[in-house]
């Protein structure tokens, strides 16, 4: 583990010192102020650093349709500087300014952004009609039209690089350096000259979300810069529009509301005009008008509405807001990050965030960890809003291609103070791209195999949207189809079975790893603005997924089972301003998920006896076929008190179902051929008929309020509740299902944010989950045989668990010159209330049960981003976590099935022009077994630390439509291993995927 950490860490900090900082050139420490009161000079300190060379300095600033001017900053004590901008110059809807040193020869430098790439301040107030106002030239002194006389007379100036006299419109370094503009601050409307579509505040009064809708023809332009903040989208400035389109939940407390799709600017968002603009109650004074005509405005106001993004969440508070400033420890992937990740499906994304750890079990599923505990049904995750998790076992479909996704939106914590039952660990919204415009892509590529085969993976995706006056349609499809690596198996739990029958040689391996798949993403749906009547919309979509079983079902090599999975999800959604201060939501939804998995238990032609009906010339086989559906439904508002004062309300009923459930096998329960083929064993539970039925449905009645006050400029409260009924089983004495009742929760959130300074945001946190058992975990029990061993033995008494989180945050951003740092970090402890765990105390079947004494969980996690220009960027995070079952002796509490401390860092450099060059490296520290059975301590294993490196060469977009990247996952092929759920038998773990390479060829129009 040392060594791999070292060379891991080594690597790390290589790459971080390898992008390209001058840091012995001089520079400015200050950090821009994210906004100003009109008609008050604004006062600008900051540090200088390696001043040995400046002579003087200069703040250059300007206004709303002004040239340049500049000031002097004045030196206050050692190296602290002094620079006011004037109050005649603070004028809506802001400022731009940088800072330059004067040297002795007369050298202009810049020490505090560029003309290029200026710092924004914006300032509150209504912008006039004409926003080009006549700006007062300074006068020169040296026949210098843009520079005010200075109280000493410097020498004669020779600047390095002239500066602009103007920002360009295109030029996406200044997209981070204004990340951090105040989200209450509307941009202004589009002009005919901006290439890309401004976008609305989603801040109070939110009826302005519901109220107007933007509609934009694609045309021929400049690509939309991407903002260079981590987890930020290329297109953030767009998610800034009106009608959060992709908040995960528009229903108060509902995890499965979406809300109604509006057209929104994508990566080719500056491909599309804004020279049409669809009917808003808002912004027209007829529901119907459109093609309404923006007035002219100043450069300045463009450029403010093109970078004033940061990256956004909406999944905190169901508003999109900036992440640094949700009451929440949460990250956000645009498809800018997700691209230089190199990521190719969701979980090469969520490997990467600090507290999270992606693995696979021995059935092939990815199962995402949290802070160190690992359970399929406490980690939420959504697709727009919808909740992917299966009703009967939490598992979820969840690992799709990137292709077709907007961003990633990851909460590390409680969620079911908005999303109820199940948002126990985190929760992931998975948000997929509607804008408008055609995009395609595919990719080729796959593994080597060591008999000098290629394991060939291939996808395709394409995804339109387009805009018919109040009319918006979208669609997408997504064709993933995977021939896996294969990986060797020595071992299995039929070692001597099928020696001594001859099906293989004793020097053999039990077989390999096999990991083919095809996955069909199709998606649609459409939007239309009714004017004053509100906005309807409706989107559906269908998953396909068949796959082989990474290895089999429990302890044995499976290579011919089957696992298919289909999902259907539909939704109708409605939206409308009520006044000025309201807006009304309400949904309905559908989802139906049915899964057919068929294990292949043992070898073909394996013997069980020496009787005729003792021979499987396919093997012993099972098979689980499953359907679940739900119908929700739910309403919602959200009222503004006042400008700092948002309250949210709302409802929601849902109805969970299990449709169909067939469990059934090729053999008897003593091991003999049936000869009827597949049928339910002896003794098998009708969990359909199970108390009338009474098993089998699930209603969940919640009801949801949160509260967001800004009590003065820095600081936010937040105070949240959501209280739900859940319809569960009742037992008797004996354990027998007797009927259902309803269980309440209460499911509390405070939040206090509060900026410190313009550069630092300090949280302190607190919420509380809650998570029902699943249906598997309460009734399903399996007829145990010699064969189909490790069942998880269904426990109807089993009660609902909860979580407590405290949390404290901070996040700082610092900037030098055009170089920008940020920094996060963060410290929890959980306290989970009778969690349900499952102990292996037989080695054959798992029972489940609540931990009384319950687990405690603390760790730290951090992050930091520096971003030296616009194409090279350096980032690392880091992550501790200590996880204590307290039943258990304190020498025996830890939990280590799971990496304790994780370590991920990245740098994307360009090579050129027109090629970019990143590498990101994963590493994990020891696994070991857990102590909290006798089973477990006997059955020891370890898994080394590991340490996996991506490298991926991309071009910069070509003829503003292509784009190129070749990627590399594994580089140098790994031997990353899981566990398995006996390490006695299978006793080198469970191999993983080892290098790869992929082309991928990406063309928007």
């Amino acid at each position: 583990m040392k060594n791999t950490l070292a060379r891991a860490t080594l690597l790390s900090f290589v790459l971080f010192l390898a992008v390209p900082v001058r840091a012995e050139e001089p520079s400015l420490l200050h950090s821009a102020p994210t906004r100003a009161e009109p008609k008050l000079p604004l006062r600008l300190d900051g540090t200088l650093v390696e001043g040995g060379r400046i002579l003087e300095m200069y703040v250059r600033y300007r206004g709303p349709g002004e040239p340049f001017a500049r000031v002097l900053m004045e030196r206050q004590y050692g190296d602290l500087y002094r620079g006011v901008i004037p109050a005649e110059h603070m004028v809506p809807p802001g400022v731009e300014y940088y800072v330059e040193g004067l040297t002795a020869d007369g050298e202009r430098i810049p020490i505090f952004q560029t003309a290029a790439r200026p710092a924004r301040v914006f300032v509150a107030g209504d912008v006039a009609a004409t926003a080009s106002r006549p700006a007062t030239p300074e006068p020169a002194p040296s026949n210098s039209a843009d520079e005010r006389p200075s109280t000493r007379t410097p020498p004669p100036e020779r600047t390095r690089t002239p500066p602009p006299t103007s920002s360009t419109s295109d030029d996406d370094s200044m997209a981070a350096l204004t990340a951090d503009l105040p989200s209450d601050v509307p941009p202004p409307k589009a002009s005919s000259r901006d290439t890309r579509t401004p976008s609305t505040s989603r801040e109070p009064p939110p009826p302005t979300r519901g109220s107007a809708t933007t509609s934009r023809e694609p045309t021929r332009g400049t690509r939309e810069a991407p903002p260079r903040e981590s987890g930020t989208s290329r297109d953030a400035t767009a998610r800034e529009t009106g009608a959060s389109r992709d908040a995960p939940t528009r229903e108060a407390g509902t995890s499965r509301d979406a809300p109604i799709r509006e057209p929104v600017a994508s990566r080719d968002s500056s491909r599309e005009s804004s020279t049409r603009d669809t009917s808003s109650s808002r912004e027209s004074s007829s529901p119907r008008e459109s093609a309404v005509v923006a007035p002219p405005r100043s450069e300045l106001e463009e450029d403010m509405a093109l970078y004033s993004a940061e990256d956004t969440l909406a999944l905190a508070t169901r508003h999109e807001e900036k992440v640094r400033k949700v009451p929440a420890i949460a990250a956000s992937f645009g498809r800018e990050q997700i691209s230089a990740l190199g990521a190719r499906t969701v979980a090469d994304v969520l490997d990467v965030v600090p507290g999270l750890t992606i693995s696979r079990d021995v059935q092939g599923f990815h199962r995402t960890a949290v802070r160190g505990l690992r359970n399929d049904a406490e980690v939420l995750f959504l697709l727009n809003g919808h909740r992917l998790n299966n009703f009967f076992d939490g598992k979820a479909l969840m690992n799709l291609p990137v292709e077709n996704l907007e961003r990633i939106e990851v909460i590390r914590g409680p969620g079911s103070a908005l999303y109820g039952a199940g948002a126990f660990l985190g929760v992931v919204n998975i948000v997929t791209d509607t804008s408008d415009g055609v995009r395609t892509a595919v990719s080729a590529g796959g593994f080597p195999e060591k008999d000098d085969r290629l394991a060939i993976t291939v996808n395709g995706h394409a995804s339109a949207g387009e805009t018919f006056g109040d009319l918006r349609l979208f669609a997408d499809a997504d064709v993933w189809n995977q021939t896996g690596d294969s990986n060797v198996i020595e071992h299995d739990g039929l070692d001597d079975e099928s020696t001594s029958q001859g099906l293989r040689a004793v020097e053999d391996p039990a077989g390999k790893t096999r990991d083919d798949r095809f996955l069909l993403n199709l998606g649609g749906g459409a939007t239309y603005a009714m004017g004053d009547a509100g906005r309807l919309g409706a989107s559906v979509r269908f998953l396909t997924e068949n796959r082989t079983a990474l290895m089999g079902l429990f302890d044995t090599v499976g290579e011919d089972s089957e696992l298919k999975w289909n999902v259907l999800m539909a939704d109708l959604q409605w939206e409308r301003a009520i006044g000025s201060s309201v807006l009304l939501r309400a949904r309905a939804g559908f989802d139906q998920q049915s899964t057919d998995r068929l294990f292949q238990i043992t070898p073909l032609n394996f013997r069980t006896g020496p009787d005729a009906n003792q021979l499987f010339d396919k093997g012993l086989r099972e098979r689980t076929r499953i359907s679940v559906r739900s119908i929700t439904g739910g309403v919602d508002a959200d009222i503004s008190l006042s400008a700092n004062n948002r309250l949210s309300l709302g409802a929601v009923v849902e109805q969970q179902s299990l449709g169909d459930y067939d469990y059934e096998t090729n053999y008897t329960l003593d091991a003999r051929v049936r000869p009827e083929g597949f049928t339910a064993p002896e003794g098998l539970t009708d969990l359909l008929g199970l108390a009338d039925g009474a098993a089998s449905r699930r209603l969940i009645v919640g009801f949801f309020a949160q509260d967001q006050w800004t009590v003065i400029a820095p600081l936010t409260l937040t105070f949240g509740v959501r209280v739900d009924a859940t319809q569960l089983p009742t037992v008797d004495g004996s354990g027998t299902i007797t009927g259902t009742s309803f269980v309440p929760s209460i499911n509390p959130r405070v939040g206090l944010v509060f900026s410190a300074t313009d550069a630092l945001v300090l949280k302190a946190l607190y919420g509380r989950a809650f998570r029902a058992p699943t249906l598997q975990e309460l009734v399903e029990r399996i007829p145990d045989t010699t064969y189909n061993q490790g069942r998880f033995e269904g426990n109807p008494r089993l009660q609902p668990s909860t979580v407590d989180t405290f949390e404290l945050g901070a996040d700082l951003i610092q900037s030098a010159g055009e170089a920008r740092v940020r920094l996060r970090a963060n410290a929890y402890l959980e306290l989970f209330d009778s969690p349900i765990i499952p102990v292996d105390t037989s080695g054959n079947i798992v029972p489940l049960r609540n931990r009384e004494l319950g687990v405690r969980v603390y760790g730290i996690e951090g992050e930091a981003r520096l971003e030296a220009s616009k194409r090279a960027n350096a980032w690392f995070n880091a992550s501790i976590s200590r996880a204590q079952d307290m039943e258990l002796p304190s020498q025996s509490r830890l939990l280590t099935d799971t990496p304790q401390a994780r370590f991920n860092a990245g740098v994307s450099m360009p090579i050129g022009a027109w090629v970019n060059f990143d590498v990101v490296v994963r590493t994990g520290a020891e696994r070991r077994n857990n102590s909290r059975s006798v089973l477990e301590l006997v059955r020891r294993y370890k898994i080394p630390a590991y340490s996996l490196i991506t490298a991926q060469i991309r071009s910069e977009p070509i003829a503003d439509i292509w784009e190129v990247s070749l990627v590399a996952h594994n580089v140098f092929d790994h031997d990353l291993r899981d566990d398995v759920p006996r390490p006695d038998r299978v006793t080198g773990s469970l191999p993983r995927e080892g290098m790869s390479g992929y082309l991928t060829v990406r063309a928007h129009f």
